[in-house]
């Protein structure tokens, strides 16, 4: 039987240390900087162990758009489910389109500010406008 990852670590001691808050200030500082963890901090610093090639993340803007369109996407599928409820008669229709166009609104600024292009003007939420001809 294999071993999970956890069982197999290569390094299996952990310590632990406690820190005033300007300590941990400056040290979750470093983190954000070099993009490190507290433990290749460590052993960089006492150790002299070539720390691993930083990960790259996300400036702080892009973190938020993309929760935020990860967010749009819920309602959009909530919406959706009301969508159906109001086909049964259970709600007014009216109302979701005017969500749904504020939705769409909603979601091609949070591309924007991606640096992402938004799907064709074509393809975006026109609601029951197309059907009144």
């Amino acid at each position: 039987m294999t071993r999970s990852g956890s069982e197999t670590r290569q390094r299996n001691v952990v310590r632990k240390v406690r820190l005033n808050d300007d300590e941990d200030a400056v040290i979750q500082a470093m983190m954000a900087r070099t993009g490190l963890s507290l433990g290749a901090l460590i052993r960089h610093a006492l150790l002299n162990i070539e720390p691993p090639r930083a990960a790259r993340r996300p400036t702080v803007e892009v973190e938020a758009a993309a929760r935020l369109l990860a967010q749009l996407g819920k309602i959009g599928s909530n919406i959706n489910q009301l969508t159906h409820y109001a086909h049964l008669g259970k709600f007014r229709s009216e109302e979701i389109d005017m969500a749904l166009r504020d939705l769409a609104e909603l979601r091609i600024a949070c591309l924007k500010a991606l640096g992402q292009e938004p799907d064709d003007p074509e393809d975006s939420y026109e609601g029951d406008e197309a059907d009144d001809d």
